[in-house]
């Protein structure tokens, strides 16, 4: 037979928790000598592997108690609520998954020769996910905004940086209001999130034009700038909202990525009009 440490080793798990699934009843000592020390049979290493393997997907010791119980009803139905929590925490893992893969992605397309080169973008259609209208700029606010936003999805989302940032009341010939100016967080949805009950907003495909920044406030006005000299200079007129878009993997400061497109869609006379 295996002592207790023995036992733990072959199940590559701890004495302690050996004695306390005994004394919870969950697994126990196949003997117990008349000194205390417990003894294990070799073949009740698959249940205790088992057990651990439950755990590991946080299936909770009571829970695992029914799955083992002598009843056959109690024991197929916790089974399939079993099998429903692990079918969500591979979606979950799936889904971390994508959110790494993004972010790879995104680290690996920042190309800082790119910073404050105006230029006319083709941009796709993209759905997002907005909150409601900033009162001011402050820190505060933003921060109160954004943990306000991002309690109505999950932190899954939060992670993904890809498409989110802010659409911002601006116009490009008044670059100085910037820091005036009222915004909304954007979130880009996804046909996977369809149970998300929140206000949609919709960034229309065509010409933008567009300038890849550091998202400081030094950034931001230094490009406001130069966007600006760039569409007087070829007769573009743009609309009035700016679209903040992070292009990098991680959220600095006010909710914004290390760097990011600013974006306003370019529009002919007669819609100007």
């Amino acid at each position: 037979m295996l002592k207790i440490s023995e036992m733990a080793k072959l199940a590559n798990t701890t004495r302690r928790t050996l004695i306390f699934y005994d004394q919870i009843n969950i697994f126990k000592p196949a003997q117990i000598s008349n000194a205390g020390y417990r003894y294990y049979d070799y073949n009740q290493l698959y249940d205790l592997l088992f057990i651990l393997g439950l755990r590991s997907l946080n299936i909770s010791l009571d829970e695992i108690k029914l799955i083992r119980s002598d009843s056959p009803a109690s024991t197929t139905s916790q089974l399939l609520n079993t099998q429903i929590k692990i079918d969500d925490k591979i979606t979950e893992l799936l889904r971390i998954k994508k959110v790494i893969r993004n972010r790879i992605n995104i680290k690996n397309s920042i190309n800082v020769n790119e910073l404050y080169q105006p230029l006319i973008a083709t941009r796709v259609t993209h759905v997002f996910w907005c909150s409601r209208q900033s009162v001011d700029c402050t820190e505060e606010e933003v921060a109160q905004l954004f943990s306000e936003f991002y309690k109505q999805l999950d932190y899954l989302t939060v992670m993904d940086t890809k498409h989110s940032g802010f659409l911002t009341n601006l116009s490009l010939d008044n670059p100085t209001g910037y820091m005036d100016a009222s915004f909304r967080i954007l979130k880009e949805s996804s046909n996977d999130d369809n149970k998300v009950l929140m206000p949609l907003i919709e960034k229309e495909a065509g010409q933008y034009a567009s300038i890849l920044v550091e998202n400081t406030t030094d950034g931001i006005n230094l490009g406001l700038n130069k966007l600006k000299l760039f569409c007087q200079n070829k007769k573009i007129q743009t609309d009035d909202h700016l679209w903040q878009i992070n292009s990098d993997d991680t959220l600095i400061e006010n909710g914004a990525s290390k760097y990011g497109w600013l974006e306003f869609r370019t529009i002919s006379n007669t819609e100007k009009n």
